[in-house]
């Protein structure tokens, strides 16, 4: 199989060789609608930076067969499949120091926030959560990403927000979206859920590779759609944000 790179519009990664469509109406404050934007900075107690520690929660390799934990067995599916790119992921380690992840949190006025340079809007909030939406719609996967092949069906749904779910969230039929990410709320401290994934299939394999990935939660279900000979390797992590 022949292994070549492409790099995806707005998704700063990395993969080799390869593998998607509708508008409705939304009320306010629904992640499909555009706000009105409001960039007022407030103090700089109230702007956070990635702590020095990535905290792994998991690492896991998905197959048919079920989910496997063994790091020496992910670490050798890595060493055959993704020679270039073992040290992706942390094998066996639940706390990382110079993970090379960058990442900041700004709370502006007007409901909103900085992610990492970029103005968000803060859709909801609770004890344990926040919602972040983009300002700015993006249009829906469409058929002209479809020969890209199986390894990004799979690329897509990996994540829990990801553009087929928060469609399906505001009612289906969108040819628009509005990017949706999680921000873990633990007392008064804040964590940006972190994913690293590589998908390899009989098609295609691709791997995520960046230093400032866009904050989400896995998305269980979809293993559920793994096929004989599909492999999924998933690490699960957060970054504490600090003053």
């Amino acid at each position: 199989m022949t292994l070549r790179s492409l790099s995806l519009a707005l998704l700063s990664f990395l993969f080799i060789t390869a593998c998607s469509k509708k508008d409705t109406l939304n009320p306010p404050n629904n992640p499909f609608t555009n706000p009105t934007t409001d960039t007022t900075a407030k103090s700089d107690e109230n702007t956070y930076k990635q702590g020095s520690t990535l905290l792994v929660d998991d690492l896991v390799l998905y197959t048919t067969d079920g989910a496997h934990r063994d790091p020496q067995l992910i670490k050798d599916f890595m060493t055959r499949k993704f020679p270039e790119y073992i040290n992706t992921f942390f094998y066996g380690q639940t706390k990382v120091t110079g993970s090379n992840i960058s990442e900041s949190l700004v709370f502006l006025d007007g409901n909103r926030v900085k992610l990492h340079d970029t103005i968000m809007e803060i859709v909801s909030k609770t004890d344990t959560q926040m919602m972040l939406a983009a300002l700015d719609s993006t249009d829906m996967p469409g058929p002209e990403s479809e020969w890209i092949g199986r390894c990004m069906v799979l690329y897509d749904r990996i994540s829990q927000y990801n553009p087929y779910s928060i469609c399906s969230a505001a009612g289906g039929n969108c040819k628009k979206y509005r990017k949706t990410y999680p921000v873990i709320i633990s007392g008064k401290d804040y964590f940006i859920p972190i994913l690293h994934y590589a998908v390899y299939t009989e098609e295609c394999s691709i791997i995520w590779k960046i230093s400032s990935p866009e904050p989400n939660f896995f998305n269980k279900d979809f293993t559920y759609q793994l096929r004989n000979k599909d492999s999924v390797v998933v690490q699960i992590a957060r970054v504490p944000m600090v003053h």
